[in-house]
């Protein structure tokens, strides 16, 4: 088993009485999971890419990562969420991790659709280049609520294959990353440029979450605080 972090407790009372009970249960699930298929429980194939975000700088971002224009780089993974083979649908997992100086901060979406109220519901996709991805739950950004989502410059499609999305990667992939208040517009507050694969061995070894919040994206709503104890107890579980 891999050792991590525990969970720091949310600050509300509510948040933690939601920690104690549903996080105490949903949690061990998730490391059982993990343990007997030796792999994450969701999203267990994928593919991982070094990439460089490029943030033009947004006022209404200010203090986040999101606030001045800075060029980062990072990582990102590319998954389908139930590992069912390539072409078929699935939920289409998009992980960034970006470095900064203060440690990461991850971004966690998925295959969704950019529309109010329907950015709220998972969406089984088949082309990596021509779904919307969406966190589905909410974040504090800069003192606003939003929903974070991201979606892939036109004419890169169809990527059904992560083959096909490396071979993309050679030619300039890009990806737009978006923000929006759940009833607002969205937002583009950065742009993901995909480079190579990095290692099968590196990227296994990976562990993305949302309480990764280094850039001032910070996870809040009660989904969140249920997923706090999920992620830290798969990750743990998980072979190194």
């Amino acid at each position: 088993m891999t050792t991590t972090d525990p969970p720091t407790p949310p600050p509300g009372p509510v948040d933690r009485f939601l920690d104690a009970t549903a996080g105490r249960l949903v949690g061990p699930a998730f490391g059982v999971g993990s343990f007997v298929r030796r792999a994450r429980v969701f999203h267990p194939r994928g593919r991982t890419f070094a990439v460089t975000v490029d943030v033009p700088g947004d006022e209404r971002c200010a203090g986040t990562v999101f606030g001045e224009p800075a060029t980062h780089h990072g990582l990102l993974r590319l998954s389908r969420g139930a590992g069912v083979p390539e072409p078929l649908p699935d939920l289409l997992g998009l992980a960034l991790r970006l470095d900064l100086l203060g440690g990461p901060q991850d971004l966690l979406l998925i295959s969704s659709a950019p529309a109010p109220g329907a950015r709220h519901v998972l969406v089984p996709a088949r082309d990596y280049a021509g779904t919307h991805y969406s966190s589905i739950s909410v974040f504090r950004l800069a003192g606003r609520t939003v929903v974070l989502g991201a979606r892939p410059a036109e004419g890169h499609g169809p990527l059904a294959r992560l083959d096909e999305v490396s071979d993309a990667a050679r030619t300039g992939l890009r990806i737009d990353l978006l923000v929006a208040t759940p009833l607002g517009p969205w937002t583009t507050v950065g742009t993901v440029t995909v480079h190579d694969p990095v290692p099968a061995e590196h990227s296994e070894r990976l562990r993305f979450t949302p309480f990764h919040r280094a850039g001032g994206v910070e996870p809040v709503g009660l989904t969140n605080v249920v997923r706090r104890r999920a992620y830290a107890d798969s990750q743990a579980a998980r072979p190194s």
